[in-house]
């Protein structure tokens, strides 16, 4: 990339904004509508080359995720293209100081401001949690105080697309996520849930208060074996004058346990949000000036509810809300299933497109006259709530994915003659989204039934249970039981030999029991 260079016949690129492994950010300028942007570029030939396409599926897919986010500490997403063999997204370009910034030049922060400024992550992650979306990369560098006081949480699509299922597994030196701010159970690229991000913010608060992270050492393993293995250090350790509720809550915050961590961001935002308001006598002394000479001050939405960002977060939504196009068919509360077929060819056209929201909303709203006129448990409304079920984990709406796929499993178990194959589908779907969600436990209950279940009609070392063997291992080691991970996956591992000899998939096994081993050791050098 260099300056000047023009995307899409509209955007010129101006000057660049920072860059990674597999990607650069650069400031632009939307030639059509006249303003000032980001564009985010994932560079695919940094990319091995067997996990492009699922980076580059990801990658849109995340984007789209973030656009809907409603919320003024989440940057707007304008678009998205693909420009030579890069993909790109278009972003509200933020003013403001990183927080990684701050740090540097102020050390510890005034209280006041540190519970402000968690507050307002808060306000933004209770929102992704409620899309089904975690951030997996909570970190100061991707936080920005802007000049309005309000907090902007950064990269929440390449956040996503480097979450611990792109690839499942890597070596240690490609531990996706960053290590001075990971959870213990994102430290085993297991399948991470929203208090992964609360742990990310416990550690962003201990060093908003300290100046220092939880915890240092000399390597990326050292730091993500202290992270699962060493005392919780306390704020008090190194500062005196917190208040002692927040000392005990970050505490909680850097738990081990996902359990036992705050059980969501709404919890941990009416925690801190009384914390972040500071009289307006003594504002004036916690402003901090920025390079354009505004000053910025985190506790100020919360002493002026008018600012731009809600002094509470709003209700989680209780369906996907998407703005269809204008050319979309609509579909009438009268639809029969004479005219089903137009409904779903069209909810299909949009998913090859992978338009998945506006296909779900589509098949959502065929659904409710359906499933009052003809009955829920009629096999043409089966078939159609199925394809909303996968439709919704295909949009990452995990949330509405599983009532669905629960509400599936006894309705067609009552069918004359149920189809136990789609029945047990629907069940590890279900484990699917409850593991998205954070209910690891839940999800690795019902995952081992179903094992046990099938090796009841199938051998035990059937390459048909390989992946749910590998499934159940992996959520295992999430929940702490690392013992139990190894002991499955090293028995899969002597199967998959058996079948496959030297082939990617053993590969896969081999690297997740090395990486298991690197990080669970008794001692490591620190």
């Amino acid at each position: 990339m260099r300056a000047q260079e023009r995307v899409a016949d509209r955007y010129e690129l101006t000057y660049p904004l920072g860059h990674g492994g597999m990607g650069e950010v650069w400031g632009g300028f939307d030639e059509k509508l006249d303003r000032p942007v980001a564009i985010k570029f994932l560079r695919k030939l940094t990319i091995p080359e067997n996990e492009r396409d699922n980076a580059v599926e990801r990658f849109m897919r995340e984007a789209r995720v973030t656009a809907r986010l409603d919320h003024p500490g989440v940057p707007s997403v304008h678009d998205v293209g693909h420009h030579g063999d890069d993909v790109y997204i278009v972003m509200q370009l933020v003013p403001g100081l990183l927080l990684s910034d701050l740090i540097a030049e102020r050390g510890r922060l005034a209280v006041p401001w540190a519970a402000a400024i968690g507050a307002q992550i808060c306000s933004v992650l209770a929102v992704a949690h409620a899309a089904s979306l975690v951030h997996r990369d909570l970190k100061p560098q991707n936080l920005m105080v802007t000049p309005t006081g309000s907090v902007k949480v950064l990269d929440f699509g390449v956040a996503a697309l480097l979450g611990p299922d792109v690839p499942r597994l890597t070596a240690t030196s490609h531990t996706l996520g960053t290590p001075t701010y990971m959870a213990p159970e994102q430290a085993l690229n297991s399948a991470v849930g929203p208090r992964a991000d609360l742990y990310a913010l416990g550690c962003v608060l201990f060093e908003l208060l300290t100046g220092e992270p939880p915890y240092r050492a000399d390597s990326a393993l050292g730091l993500l074996h202290r992270h699962m293995n060493d005392p919780i250090p306390s704020v008090t350790d190194h500062r005196a004058g917190v208040p002692d509720g927040l000392v005990r809550l970050v505490g909680r915050l850097l738990a081990k346990d996902p359990q036992d961590r705050p059980g969501s961001a709404a919890e941990v935002y009416e925690l801190l949000a009384p914390l972040g308001v500071v009289a307006p006598g003594l504002a004036g002394d916690l402003a901090v000036t920025v390079a354009d000479g505004q000053s910025v001050d985190p506790t100020m939405p919360h002493r002026y509810p008018f600012g731009p960002l809600p002094p509470r977060t709003p209700p989680a939504p209780t369906r996907v809300d998407i703005v269809r196009p204008r050319s979309a068919p609509e579909v009438v509360e009268s639809l029969s299933l004479d005219k089903l077929t137009e409904a779903e060819e069209r909810a299909w056209e949009l998913a090859e497109e992978e338009r998945f929201t506006q296909a779900a909303e589509l098949l959502e709203t065929a659904l409710r006259p359906l499933r009052r006129g003809h009955g829920a448990k009629q096999p043409r409304v089966l078939e159609l709530r199925l394809n909303l079920a996968n439709l919704y984990v295909l949009a990452g709406a995990f949330r509405q994915a599983l009532p669905e796929f629960q509400r599936l499993i006894p309705d067609l178990a009552e069918r004359p003659v149920p189809d136990h194959e789609l029945i047990w589908q629907c069940r590890q779907q279900a484990a699917v989204c409850q593991a998205e969600l954070g209910e690891a436990t839940e999800a690795l209950s019902e995952l081992g039934a179903l094992l046990a279940e099938q090796q009841q009609v199938m051998p035990a070392d059937s390459p048909q249970l390989f992946p749910l063997r590998q499934q159940i291992a992996m959520l295992a080691a999430s929940i702490g039981d690392v013992a139990s991970s190894r002991n499955g996956l090293k028995a899969l591992l002597h199967d998959m030999r058996r079948l496959h000899g030297t082939h990617p998939p053993v590969v896969e096994i081999e690297a997740l029991l090395t990486h298991l081993d690197r990080l669970t050791r008794d001692s490591y050098p620190q």
